[in-house]
């Protein structure tokens, strides 16, 4: 599973993750996470939507994928997926 971006919500973090075959996002509490890398790669942005802060991919703003991909939109997923590919963010094989 590849973790994307944390989150603070009402006091908490959250981080989104990215499940193999899932075919969207998955919010996790931080409780629910082990951070074995902490190291951020690719063009990320800051932001903050509904009141949520928030270290996103470019693309999900930009490209306005997050919403759909919180929602499991196939079309959004593989569109994200064709961009982290891209980038070399995970492998060309991946998913």
């Amino acid at each position: 599973m590849k973790i994307t971006t944390p989150q603070r919500s009402g006091g908490k973090t959250f981080f989104l993750g990215l499940p193999a075959e899932h075919g969207g996002l998955i919010s996790y509490d931080s409780s629910q996470v082990e951070v074995v890398d902490a190291t951020l790669a690719g063009r990320l942005v800051f932001c903050e939507l509904n009141q949520i802060k928030g270290v996103y991919h470019w693309s999900m703003i930009e490209e306005q994928l997050l919403d759909d991909l919180l929602e499991s939109d196939e079309d959004a997923y593989r569109r994200f997926l064709e961009i982290i590919k891209e980038e070399g963010l995970i492998d060309a094989g991946c998913c």
